[in-house]
């Protein structure tokens, strides 16, 4: 009975440090005009590429959820650099609307000037 536990434990213990993930945990898409051979090679040289990063990091994961998260991050630089459609988080959204100014209008003249710039250039004058 204790030999069944110390294994129990063990296999246990093993289990809960294990931080290197079996695959991407985010939905990647392809990119326009990209095939699904294509996809389907940058998928497994990104997923190589993933766990290359995540297994010969210096800093080792306190977690199962950093590892993924590390291990997600390499995979997604991997896919958007080969031209794939990722993931974006919401707050990273950038407002596409621009706003427009109309030119001023023509023969206005130019601002007052508060200081003279080549007294400003050298003070010692």
């Amino acid at each position: 009975m204790l030999k069944i536990l110390t294994v129990l434990l063990s296999v246990f213990f093993v289990n809960a440090c294990s931080t290197i993930p079996s695959g991407p945990s985010v939905l990647v898409l392809p990119g326009t005009n990209k095939d699904t051979t294509v996809f389907n090679n940058d998928d497994l040289l990104c997923r190589q590429f993933a766990h290359q990063r995540v297994t010969t990091s210096t800093i080792e994961p306190d977690s199962k959820e950093e590892g993924q998260q590390n291990y997600d991050i390499s995979y997604i630089q991997c896919m958007y650099g080969k031209g794939h459609r990722v993931p974006v988080p919401g707050e990273i959204m950038y407002n596409t609307e621009q706003e427009w100014h109309s030119p001023p209008p023509p023969n206005m003249p130019p601002p007052p000037q508060t200081s003279n710039p080549e007294q400003d250039a050298n003070p010692s004058q």
